[in-house]
């Protein structure tokens, strides 16, 4: 009933206030979760990637969240400047699933959110709770420091509950990690991204989609 009644706040929702005013609201309310959080400072990345593992981060709310220190995102001079970061599953899929096995499909105005948050702000969102999440992480990211310096979030992959994809190959060249890496990560993960420092200084890669 409750999942039900969500999903008919979203169609109604954007009736109301539009498809704009809906992702407008939204990210109010993934930047307003993030504030509450707190602030966290970690000596490094292997303190900040322990504390990851044992749910003890702000990104712990989304669940289970691997770190992937094989994929290491370094800077011009080869240091590690951050990781690729693979969230299990999404916290929004047990409802969108429920809704779909009871109602049939999710209302026209999931995919309308979702269609217009790619076209204005990144084409990275599969239904329309990813403007929640990336935003949260955006704003969770400046409150989060590694080494001293404060962290930054680049949304890389998102795997919707149909199975459709969004690769963002453009953030992906920026940090110099092959698309084709990242697409098999969604076969087990239902999103992937990057948290780096703000002020790492990167030579983008250019890597061209097959």
């Amino acid at each position: 009933m409750l999942d039900v009644a969500l999903i008919s706040l979203i169609q109604d929702m954007s009736e109301k206030a539009g498809i704009e005013g809906t992702i407008q609201y939204w990210s109010r309310v993934g930047e307003n979760l993030a504030k509450r959080m707190g602030k966290e400072a970690y000596m490094g990345w292997p303190s900040f990637n322990v504390a990851l593992r044992e749910g003890r981060t702000a990104y712990s709310i989304e669940g289970e969240v691997n770190p992937l220190t094989d994929l290491a995102i370094t800077d011009e001079d080869g240091d590690v400047v951050g990781y690729i970061y693979a969230l299990k599953t999404c916290v929004f899929q047990p409802t969108i699933r429920r809704v779909m096995d009871s109602v049939g499909e999710m209302p026209s105005a999931d995919r309308e959110v979702a269609q217009e948050y790619n076209d204005s702000v990144r084409d990275t969102a599969v239904c329309n709770f990813c403007v929640i999440h990336q935003k949260f992480r955006e704003e969770v990211a400046k409150s989060i420091t590694v080494g001293g310096h404060v962290l930054e979030c680049i949304q890389l992959a998102d795997r919707g509950v149909t199975g459709e994809t969004k690769i963002n190959v453009e953030a992906l060249n920026k940090i110099g990690i092959n698309p084709d890496y990242i697409r098999s990560l969604l076969r087990n993960f239902a999103c992937v991204y990057g948290l780096l420092l703000r002020d790492a200084h990167i030579n983008p890669m250019k890597i061209e989609e097959e």
